[in-house]
């Protein structure tokens, strides 16, 4: 009978026969296992250690909308239920512009502004022996933020939380503050140019303007604009709240010991089996 006929007649091998490979193989196996955890041991001294800092921030409690209620004297209760609706609405426009313009790079220019930010980042790395982001531009910074900081919704409320891993847990904290600073104040400067454009074209149309029902609508938008500005002058956060300070994790994230060394362990323990399975086998065909 021909080799191949054997080897396709030859039973497939069951829970016995794998019970004494590795009976045979304990010696391979053990070996692995020790150069698991020194191969462990190894990667846990190279490893920086990582701090997840979170921030929680949620939409500023303000209120912009439109003032109708003398357009619509004959019905308050409508003219209240629409000003609540769209101050909702603008204050989630803000906050979702926000939230999104948080890792771009109109901030990140204002971010680099600050000379400890550099350091920072470079300072970000996983590995002793890797060299950390070295950035030069606002379009580096802003790349570097897409890939590290994650916005996470918090359930089904309209609340985020801002999350960052990083080494130092004091600048990750600061450097969380300056981002949401540096982001809430470009919305307050585009909504602050805006409303002095509109101010500037209502009064301009008010004074050319001599029909009552005119003059007072335009003067509600005045009033409207008027009441956006004075927002804006005061200094409080515009467009989203910091709800939750910027805090980091007692103990850090990354690495863990008690994923790492059983995973090393094992993962040297199959690799040295199969090798032994390998050299074992050719030792028996020599």
């Amino acid at each position: 009978m021909s080799t191949h006929s054997q080897t396709m007649n030859a039973p497939e091998p069951d829970l016995i026969d794998l019970l004494r490979d590795w009976w045979r193989l304990r010696g391979w196996i053990m070996a692995g296992m020790v150069a698991g955890v020194l191969a462990a041991f190894a990667f846990l001294a190279l490893a920086v250690p990582q701090y997840r800092v979170s921030m929680l921030i949620a939409p500023a409690d303000r209120g912009t909308g439109t003032d109708i209620k003398a357009l619509l004297p004959d019905n308050a209760t409508f003219a209240l239920q629409y000003l609540a609706s769209s101050i909702g609405a603008q204050d989630t426009t803000d906050f979702s512009r926000l939230e999104n313009i948080m890792r771009g790079a109109d901030v990140a220019a204002i971010v680099m502004k600050n000379k400890d930010v550099a350091d920072g980042v470079r300072a970000s790395r996983s590995l002793r022996i890797s060299a950390g982001a070295d950035i030069r531009d606002p379009a580096e910074l802003a790349d570097w933020m897409a890939r590290t900081i994650k916005i996470e919704p918090v359930g089904t409320t309209t609340m985020r939380r801002v999350v960052l891993n990083h080494p130092d847990r004091e600048w990750a904290t600061g450097f969380l503050t300056l981002v949401h600073d540096a982001a809430d104040r470009l919305i307050r400067n585009d909504v602050r140019t805006r409303a002095d454009a509109r101010s500037a074209y209502l009064q301009d149309a008010l004074r050319r303007t001599d029909h009552p029902d005119h003059r007072r609508a335009l003067t509600n938008l005045l009033m409207e604009q008027e009441h956006v500005r004075m927002m804006l002058a005061m200094d409080e956060a515009f467009a989203a709240v910091i709800a939750e300070s910027p805090s980091a994790s007692a103990r850090a994230v990354w690495p863990r010991k008690s994923i790492v060394l059983p995973a090393f362990v094992f993962a040297g323990a199959v690799l040295f089996y199969c090798l032994g399975l390998i050299f074992g086998r050719r030792d028996r065909h020599a």
